[in-house]
Protein backbone atom coordinates (compact mmCIF):
# COMPACT_ATOMS: atom_id res chain seq x y z
CA UNK A 1 0.00 0.00 0.00
CA UNK A 2 1.29 3.14 -1.10
CA UNK A 3 1.67 6.35 1.74
CA UNK A 4 -1.43 8.10 -0.40
CA UNK A 5 -3.92 5.09 -0.33
CA UNK A 6 -3.17 4.70 3.26
CA UNK A 7 -4.10 8.44 3.89
CA UNK A 8 -6.98 7.86 1.25
CA UNK A 9 -7.69 4.85 3.17
CA UNK A 10 -7.53 6.88 6.57
CA UNK A 11 -9.73 10.05 5.24
CA UNK A 12 -12.44 7.84 4.45
CA UNK A 13 -12.52 6.19 7.46
CA UNK A 14 -12.48 9.43 9.81
CA UNK A 15 -15.09 11.54 7.20
CA UNK A 16 -16.89 8.21 5.44
CA UNK A 17 -17.60 10.00 2.01
CA UNK A 18 -15.26 12.64 0.65
CA UNK A 19 -14.91 13.48 -3.01
CA UNK A 20 -11.53 14.18 -5.16
CA UNK A 21 -11.60 17.93 -4.10
CA UNK A 22 -12.40 17.11 -0.42
CA UNK A 23 -9.17 14.93 -0.18
CA UNK A 24 -7.19 17.49 -1.66
CA UNK A 25 -8.40 19.78 0.75
CA UNK A 26 -7.20 18.12 3.32
CA UNK A 27 -4.26 17.35 2.53
CA UNK A 28 -4.44 13.21 1.04
CA UNK A 29 -2.19 14.20 -2.32
CA UNK A 30 -1.55 17.92 -3.67
CA UNK A 31 -1.60 15.92 -7.42
CA UNK A 32 -5.01 15.55 -9.09
CA UNK A 33 -3.79 13.18 -11.80
CA UNK A 34 -2.31 10.99 -9.19
CA UNK A 35 -5.06 11.25 -6.27
CA UNK A 36 -7.23 9.92 -9.17
CA UNK A 37 -5.20 7.09 -10.14
CA UNK A 38 -4.71 6.26 -6.68
CA UNK A 39 -8.34 6.27 -5.84
CA UNK A 40 -9.45 4.35 -9.63
CA UNK A 41 -7.18 1.61 -8.01
CA UNK A 42 -8.31 1.29 -4.80
CA UNK A 43 -11.44 1.15 -6.34
CA UNK A 44 -10.25 -1.42 -8.77
CA UNK A 45 -9.53 -3.82 -5.43
CA UNK A 46 -12.67 -3.86 -3.89
CA UNK A 47 -11.38 -1.17 -1.16
CA UNK A 48 -13.56 1.76 -1.56
CA UNK A 49 -16.76 2.37 -2.96
CA UNK A 50 -17.18 5.00 -6.08
CA UNK A 51 -20.60 7.09 -6.21
CA UNK A 52 -21.73 8.70 -9.42
CA UNK A 53 -24.75 11.33 -9.84
CA UNK A 54 -24.63 12.41 -13.72
CA UNK A 55 -25.15 15.76 -13.85
CA UNK A 56 -27.69 17.75 -11.77
CA UNK A 57 -30.09 21.23 -13.55
CA UNK A 58 -28.33 24.24 -12.85
CA UNK A 59 -25.03 22.99 -11.16
CA UNK A 60 -23.91 20.79 -13.87
CA UNK A 61 -22.05 17.25 -13.36
CA UNK A 62 -21.92 16.63 -9.84
CA UNK A 63 -18.40 14.95 -8.57
CA UNK A 64 -17.91 11.43 -7.24
CA UNK A 65 -17.88 10.26 -3.80
CA UNK A 66 -15.63 7.59 -2.20
CA UNK A 67 -16.14 5.62 0.87
CA UNK A 68 -14.61 2.87 2.71
CA UNK A 69 -15.51 -0.54 2.08
CA UNK A 70 -14.83 -3.48 4.73
CA UNK A 71 -12.45 -4.68 2.72
CA UNK A 72 -10.60 -1.34 2.53
CA UNK A 73 -11.21 -1.36 6.86
CA UNK A 74 -9.33 -4.66 6.78
CA UNK A 75 -6.34 -3.76 5.10
CA UNK A 76 -6.11 -0.04 7.01
CA UNK A 77 -6.43 -1.94 10.00
CA UNK A 78 -3.38 -4.50 8.97
CA UNK A 79 -1.59 -1.11 7.67
CA UNK A 80 -2.33 0.69 11.17
CA UNK A 81 -1.97 -2.16 13.15
CA UNK A 82 -4.78 -1.92 14.67
CA UNK A 83 -8.18 -4.12 15.15
CA UNK A 84 -10.41 -4.04 12.72
CA UNK A 85 -13.41 -2.43 14.91
CA UNK A 86 -11.23 0.38 15.62
CA UNK A 87 -11.82 1.09 11.67
CA UNK A 88 -15.32 2.85 11.19
CA UNK A 89 -16.60 2.06 7.15
CA UNK A 90 -19.67 2.49 5.32
CA UNK A 91 -21.17 -1.00 5.38
CA UNK A 92 -22.95 -2.16 1.95
CA UNK A 93 -23.45 0.02 -0.78
CA UNK A 94 -25.23 3.21 0.24
CA UNK A 95 -28.30 4.31 -1.52
CA UNK A 96 -29.12 8.39 -1.46
CA UNK A 97 -29.99 10.07 -4.63
CA UNK A 98 -31.43 13.50 -3.22
CA UNK A 99 -28.74 13.68 -0.29
CA UNK A 100 -25.64 14.79 -2.24
CA UNK A 101 -25.89 17.92 -1.82
CA UNK A 102 -26.73 18.18 2.16
CA UNK A 103 -24.05 15.65 2.53
CA UNK A 104 -21.23 17.03 0.73
CA UNK A 105 -21.75 20.39 2.80
CA UNK A 106 -21.81 18.02 5.99
CA UNK A 107 -18.73 16.81 5.42
CA UNK A 108 -17.36 19.85 4.25
CA UNK A 109 -18.18 21.48 7.93
CA UNK A 110 -16.82 18.42 9.35
CA UNK A 111 -13.52 19.12 7.33
CA UNK A 112 -13.10 23.00 8.64
CA UNK A 113 -14.06 22.06 11.89
CA UNK A 114 -10.92 20.02 12.11
CA UNK A 115 -8.70 22.44 10.46
CA UNK A 116 -10.19 25.42 12.64
CA UNK A 117 -9.57 22.84 16.06
CA UNK A 118 -5.93 22.08 15.15
CA UNK A 119 -5.17 25.69 13.80
CA UNK A 120 -6.47 27.34 17.43
CA UNK A 121 -5.03 23.83 19.49
CA UNK A 122 -9.03 22.56 20.35
CA UNK A 123 -10.22 19.12 20.35
CA UNK A 124 -13.33 17.88 18.58
CA UNK A 125 -14.57 14.62 19.75
CA UNK A 126 -17.34 12.25 19.26
CA UNK A 127 -18.59 13.65 15.89
CA UNK A 128 -21.19 11.65 14.81
CA UNK A 129 -22.81 12.46 11.65
CA UNK A 130 -26.51 11.23 10.48
CA UNK A 131 -24.67 9.45 7.57
CA UNK A 132 -22.94 7.33 10.77
CA UNK A 133 -24.25 3.64 10.95
CA UNK A 134 -25.91 4.59 14.20
CA UNK A 135 -27.00 8.41 13.59
CA UNK A 136 -28.54 10.27 16.73
CA UNK A 137 -32.80 10.30 16.46
CA UNK A 138 -34.53 12.56 19.45
CA UNK A 139 -37.67 12.24 20.95
CA UNK A 140 -39.72 15.65 21.90
CA UNK A 141 -42.07 15.15 24.65
CA UNK A 142 -44.58 16.78 21.87
CA UNK A 143 -43.73 13.41 19.74
CA UNK A 144 -41.92 15.41 17.26
CA UNK A 145 -38.89 13.59 15.86
CA UNK A 146 -35.57 15.45 15.23
CA UNK A 147 -31.94 13.93 13.88
CA UNK A 148 -29.29 16.67 13.72
CA UNK A 149 -27.25 16.57 10.92
CA UNK A 150 -24.27 16.19 12.99
CA UNK A 151 -23.61 16.14 16.89
CA UNK A 152 -19.95 16.70 18.42
CA UNK A 153 -18.28 18.01 21.76
CA UNK A 154 -15.61 20.84 21.16
CA UNK A 155 -12.95 22.17 23.43
CA UNK A 156 -13.71 26.37 24.12
CA UNK A 157 -11.19 28.61 24.58
CA UNK A 158 -10.68 27.67 28.11
CA UNK A 159 -10.64 24.32 27.59
CA UNK A 160 -14.23 22.65 28.46
CA UNK A 161 -15.89 20.59 26.07
CA UNK A 162 -19.38 22.39 24.82
CA UNK A 163 -21.83 20.23 23.30
CA UNK A 164 -22.62 21.38 19.62
CA UNK A 165 -25.41 20.17 17.20
CA UNK A 166 -24.98 21.19 13.45
CA UNK A 167 -27.57 21.88 11.01
CA UNK A 168 -26.78 22.36 7.02
CA UNK A 169 -29.78 24.67 6.34
CA UNK A 170 -30.55 24.56 2.05
CA UNK A 171 -33.12 26.75 1.61
CA UNK A 172 -33.35 25.48 -2.39
CA UNK A 173 -32.94 29.06 -3.12
CA UNK A 174 -35.40 30.48 -0.69
CA UNK A 175 -38.26 27.92 -0.86
CA UNK A 176 -37.58 26.05 2.19
CA UNK A 177 -38.04 28.12 4.76
CA UNK A 178 -40.96 27.40 6.10
CA UNK A 179 -39.28 23.63 6.81
CA UNK A 180 -36.00 25.26 8.34
CA UNK A 181 -38.04 27.32 10.86
CA UNK A 182 -39.86 23.88 11.88
CA UNK A 183 -36.43 22.88 12.99
CA UNK A 184 -35.43 25.79 14.58
CA UNK A 185 -38.51 25.15 16.87
CA UNK A 186 -37.32 21.26 17.17
CA UNK A 187 -33.49 22.56 18.34
CA UNK A 188 -35.15 25.39 20.98
CA UNK A 189 -37.55 22.33 22.23
CA UNK A 190 -34.17 20.16 22.69
CA UNK A 191 -32.23 22.48 24.53
CA UNK A 192 -35.13 23.91 26.85
CA UNK A 193 -35.74 20.02 27.99
CA UNK A 194 -32.50 19.14 27.45
CA UNK A 195 -33.27 16.22 25.22
CA UNK A 196 -29.78 15.85 23.25
CA UNK A 197 -28.22 16.02 26.63
CA UNK A 198 -30.17 13.40 28.03
CA UNK A 199 -30.09 10.69 24.45
CA UNK A 200 -26.21 11.02 25.14
CA UNK A 201 -25.84 10.84 29.02
CA UNK A 202 -24.49 14.18 29.36
CA UNK A 203 -25.04 16.73 32.36
CA UNK A 204 -25.13 19.94 29.83
CA UNK A 205 -27.11 21.76 27.69
CA UNK A 206 -26.24 22.48 23.82
CA UNK A 207 -25.65 25.19 21.17
CA UNK A 208 -26.63 24.88 17.66
CA UNK A 209 -24.70 25.70 14.67
CA UNK A 210 -27.03 26.40 11.60
CA UNK A 211 -25.10 26.36 8.08
CA UNK A 212 -26.89 28.41 5.59
CA UNK A 213 -26.00 28.43 1.45
CA UNK A 214 -27.00 32.07 1.59
CA UNK A 215 -27.05 35.48 3.08
CA UNK A 216 -30.60 36.10 2.44
CA UNK A 217 -31.92 32.96 4.16
CA UNK A 218 -29.56 33.24 7.19
CA UNK A 219 -30.64 37.06 7.77
CA UNK A 220 -34.72 36.08 7.20
CA UNK A 221 -34.44 33.23 9.54
CA UNK A 222 -32.23 34.89 11.81
CA UNK A 223 -34.75 38.06 12.00
CA UNK A 224 -37.63 35.68 12.34
CA UNK A 225 -36.64 34.03 15.42
CA UNK A 226 -34.78 37.30 17.27
CA UNK A 227 -38.75 38.67 16.58
CA UNK A 228 -40.30 35.23 18.61
CA UNK A 229 -40.35 35.73 22.32
CA UNK A 230 -39.89 32.04 22.40
CA UNK A 231 -36.18 32.21 21.57
CA UNK A 232 -35.30 35.64 23.74
CA UNK A 233 -33.57 32.93 25.86
CA UNK A 234 -31.88 31.21 23.27
CA UNK A 235 -30.41 34.00 21.73
CA UNK A 236 -26.77 33.30 22.13
CA UNK A 237 -27.26 29.81 21.82
CA UNK A 238 -28.23 29.68 18.07
CA UNK A 239 -25.46 30.68 15.87
CA UNK A 240 -25.31 31.01 11.75
CA UNK A 241 -22.59 31.14 9.66
CA UNK A 242 -22.93 30.85 5.60
CA UNK A 243 -20.83 27.69 4.13
CA UNK A 244 -18.68 29.63 2.13
CA UNK A 245 -17.17 31.13 4.56
CA UNK A 246 -17.40 28.33 6.83
CA UNK A 247 -15.40 26.55 4.66
CA UNK A 248 -12.62 28.91 5.03
CA UNK A 249 -12.45 29.84 8.88
CA UNK A 250 -15.01 27.69 11.20
CA UNK A 251 -15.35 30.45 13.46
CA UNK A 252 -16.85 32.67 11.56
CA UNK A 253 -20.59 32.66 13.50
CA UNK A 254 -23.04 34.97 14.32
CA UNK A 255 -25.98 35.00 17.14
CA UNK A 256 -29.43 36.00 16.50
CA UNK A 257 -28.61 40.04 17.27
CA UNK A 258 -26.09 39.45 14.36
CA UNK A 259 -23.33 39.52 16.53
CA UNK A 260 -19.69 38.22 15.81
CA UNK A 261 -19.63 35.05 18.63
CA UNK A 262 -16.23 33.41 19.17
CA UNK A 263 -16.93 29.37 19.81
Amino acid sequence: MTPVEAQILEALSVYRFLTLEQMQRIGVARDRKHLGERLNALASHGLIGVLTWGVYPGLGRLPRMFHLKAKGAKALAGFLRVDEAEVPYVPGPPKFEMDHLHRRATVDCHIALNQWAERGGRKVHNFRAYYFAKPLRLRLPSGQGLSPDAVFDVTNADGQPVLTALEMCLDRRGTDRARILKQMEAHRAVMETGALADALGLQRGNRLLAAFESAASRDAIRQSLAADIKFSAFSNLFLFGLLKDLRQDFGNWHDLNGQCVAI
